[in-house]
């Protein structure tokens, strides 16, 4: 019966103890889409904006418009990943940016989409992004 105590207290301390690393693997990441207009993040909880295909060989592109505060997020690191094949030239890919978190608070980023380095003349392919983050 000792024996069965032990191994259980040991199994419990092993598992409290790799949740424990689980925790400080590394910062998790919240991914929400453009079109989100408010996201709550923990702390230490990254945002990751996700605009899907922009074809940039095109002259399509997101930019930030207005940056978040530097107290509460850190400025925004734009990240791709293109979905051609190697050598290809023309095809999309899936952009999104990431902002860690710097504090607690509440700021308001905005983005939006222009083709070959302008807003759209049509106003039926005029886009823009509007996400309120709150940290805490």
């Amino acid at each position: 019966m000792r024996v069965l105590q032990r191994a259980c207290a040991a199994g419990a301390i092993a598992a409290l103890f790799a949740l424990g690393l689980t925790g400080c693997s590394g910062a998790s990441e919240k991914v929400v889409e453009h079109t989100t207009s408010s996201v709550t993040l923990a702390p230490g909880e990254s945002l990751v904006v996700d605009f899907g295909e922009v074809n940039a060989t095109v002259g399509e592109e997101w930019v930030i418009t207005n940056e978040p505060d530097p107290s509460v997020l850190e400025p925004g690191e734009q990240r791709s990943r293109y979905l051609g094949d190697d050598g290809e030239t023309g095809a999309p890919s899936e952009v999104s940016y990431r902002f860690a978190p710097e504090g607690d608070g509440t700021t308001v980023i905005r983005f939006e989409y222009r083709f070959r380095g302008a807003v759209p003349e049509d106003a039926a392919d005029q886009e823009s992004a509007e996400i309120t983050v709150t940290v805490k």
